[in-house]
């Protein structure tokens, strides 16, 4: 589990399972629309969601 680095909100956990815990964890923040992937040493990368097309 992680909490948001930009809001607090805890983020959607992506390729895990309880059962497969694997060393490069990808979450998703659905309130501040940011994908966040944590490497095996610690850090963190964040990128921003694409904006959705508006109909």
């Amino acid at each position: 589990m992680m909490n948001c680095p930009s809001c607090g909100a805890i983020m959607v956990w992506l390729n895990g399972s309880v059962l497969h815990d694997p060393p490069t964890k990808f979450y998703q923040c659905r309130q501040c629309r940011i994908d966040v992937t944590q490497l095996p040493d610690g850090t963190t990368e964040i990128k921003q969601q694409p904006q959705p097309a508006q109909q």
